[in-house]
């Protein structure tokens, strides 16, 4: 097998990935920053405002699996051009939005961006970082969700007219796309693209059952990341029994998501060297966050609230990464097919962000509690979180135990292909 070659250029490639993320996350959750000034300016209800947070993740369930087949057939630059130019077309839209569905509308176009770009992540992170890299280059762009919502929640928290924050956010969609393109290369051998008819590769991936496992825990994964941008404020707040302390609770989740954005580009390494295997550190680090989940609240508030809030983003950051590397790990899925199967992993993690913090989790709280706020309400959202990170456990087992990192798989490859030679 040939040995698949490093670029210099494939940094660029990642700092502008990475960068367009950040101004693409920010966008979505700068009104959770201002979530008073836009129920205010929008006369909307809680619940409507939390349609306002969740669809541009929507959009993503929609497109997603179009932007990945379309990437695997015309290619990724003409793909990313068409979604990214919608985004920003959404973004503008929403500077000029008089009233609730107007801003509905546009916050729904505004996913069209982050859709091609979660749906054909892999894909462009394997051709340019084949070999054990590809672990750090999959936590720097993951990181960059966290880094988004960071500086959005921070921002949003301060400004005084949301239209201030809605052009602020187009203006840095702006950069990230401008950043973007300025960096794109083609990949000097290819990207890999199906020469098959769509009927047929679709055919071979959607009956391929390790290609839906994978996507069924991504699903799981990442719809539990939205539980603490969700919750964790309130909760912690309510913990602390002072509504004057929001702040401090507003400190902590910053931490929280400062800590998640480290983590998510070291630790995928350092387990990628330990670990030949993934399935074992992921049962790790999902099995530690079930515990920081379970426990957190049915412990007065103190030190060690701060101590499980900062070991939580250790674990739970590294899972992202892991996640987003599965479809390249898969040994049965063809590099040509990394789109299609990219945008199929992404379509299911959009919809578990969509669905399961809002729609799932607060429900199963609310039930088995009897409450809709207070302490024994963010017990049962915690402990039901932490519950789903035993189901997303045992979704490991129904695909097989990958390698830890693509230069594992690629000498795998190398080796099967050294013994079927015939011999001389």
């Amino acid at each position: 097998m040939q040995e698949e070659k490093l670029y210099p250029w494939r940094w660029a490639i990642l700092i502008g990935m990475t960068v367009l993320l950040v101004s693409l996350q920010f966008s979505f959750i700068v009104p959770g920053g201002a979530a008073i000034l836009v129920m205010q300016e929008y006369q909307c209800e809680p619940m409507m405002f939390s349609m306002i947070m969740s669809i541009p993740y929507f959009s993503g369930v929609l497109f997603c699996m179009a932007g990945g087949v379309f990437a695997d057939r015309i290619g990724l630059g003409k793909v990313f051009a068409a979604a990214f130019i919608v985004s920003l077309l959404g973004a503008l839209a929403r500077c000029f939005s008089g009233d609730y569905w107007m801003l509905f509308a546009s916050s729904f176009f505004m996913g069209m961006g982050v859709a091609a770009l979660n749906a054909n992540s892999a894909k462009l992170l394997r051709l340019w970082f084949p070999g054990t890299a590809n672990s750090f280059a999959m936590g720097v762009y993951t990181a960059g969700m966290s880094a988004g919502a960071a500086l959005a929640i921070w921002f949003g928290s301060r400004v005084s007219a949301i239209q201030d924050a809605w052009w602020f956010s187009f203006g840095l969609m702006c950069v990230g796309v401008i950043a973007w393109f300025a960096v794109y290369r083609k990949h000097p051998d290819g990207e890999h693209r199906s020469s098959e008819p769509v009927g047929q590769y679709l055919r071979v991936v959607v009956r391929n059952w390790h290609v839906w496992a994978v996507a069924i825990v991504a699903f799981l994964v990442f719809g539990m990341t939205n539980v603490n941008g969700s919750y964790m404020v309130a909760a912690v707040t309510t913990l602390m029994g002072d509504p004057s302390l929001t702040a401090v609770a507003g400190d902590l989740s910053t931490l929280n998501t400062v800590i998640a954005c480290v983590a998510s580009m070291a630790l995928p390494v350092v387990f990628a060297k330990l670990f030949k295997n993934l399935r074992a550190p992921f049962i790790i680090c999902l099995a530690g966050t079930a515990v920081c989940f379970a426990v957190a609240f049915f412990l007065p508030y103190g030190p060690i609230t701060w101590v499980l809030f900062c070991i939580q983003p250790v674990l739970m950051a590294s899972v992202m990464p892991f996640t987003k590397m599965l479809p390249t790990l898969l040994p049965s899925v063809k590099p040509e097919h990394y789109g299609v199967v990219g945008g199929i992993q992404a379509t299911f993690q959009n919809f578990g962000m969509f669905l399961i913090a809002s729609y799932i989790i607060s429900p199963i709280a609310i039930a088995a509690t009897g409450a809709v706020d207070g302490v024994p309400y963010y017990q049962g959202v915690y402990v039901a979180t932490a519950v789903l990170c035993v189901v997303a456990v045992l979704s490991l087992f129904l695909f097989p135990n990958v390698r830890s990192s693509v230069g594992r798989k690629i000498a795998d490859e190398g080796t099967a292909a050294s013994r079927a030679k015939p011999a001389k």
